[in-house]
């Protein structure tokens, strides 16, 4: 939404942040005011209020569901489920992980397609929110089935990576 008086073509910083590393992956919450932000070697979900009050501090979740501060994948993408109650993260060791917004809370984890530190993958929910789709660097875009992390498609036939996905609302 565009502030009432604001020109809906023009951008204005409204706060900064200083990160120990390179920002990979964030995502906007429903609420159009918290954002995640997932760090590059670092495990932690910052979730930063971007009203701009300055009041609240960031809130720093583990991405570790045993608390540890062990650094074993980089979230390279995260996207917020069509409800808006879990955010599905795709990391740098060929592994989607689904949270609970605001937890440690790994509720399903998603194993298939094929990704490293360098890869550019992307994500995103089936607007029922009952499967979610990857990009690989084997070239070709997998599906699962959330109840079951089976996977029930594979998109093949591209020359080379895919660099984007998305769902239209209507599936």
């Amino acid at each position: 939404p565009v502030a009432p008086g604001a020109d809906a073509r023009s951008f204005e910083k409204v706060l900064e942040r200083e990160f120990v590393a390179i920002p990979e992956a964030i995502c906007f919450l429903d609420d159009c005011v918290s954002l995640v932000v997932s760090v590059r070697e670092d495990n932690y979900f910052h979730y930063v209020d971007t009203s701009g009050s300055g009041t609240a501090d960031d809130l720093k979740v583990n991405q570790n569901q045993l608390g540890d501060d062990h650094v074993s994948f980089t979230v390279l993408d995260l996207v917020l489920s069509p409800n808006g109650k879990y955010l599905l993260a795709s990391t740098d060791k060929s592994r989607l992980i689904l949270y609970l917004v605001g937890t440690s809370l790994q509720l399903r984890n998603f194993y298939g397609a094929v990704n490293d530190d360098l890869c550019q993958t992307r994500a995103c929910f089936h607007p029922s929110g009952l499967f979610v789709y990857v990009t690989s660097q084997d070239n070709k875009v997998y599906g699962w089935r959330v109840r079951d992390q089976k996977v029930v498609a594979r998109l093949l036939g591209h020359a080379s990576v895919v660099r984007d996905l998305d769902i239209s609302k209507d599936g």
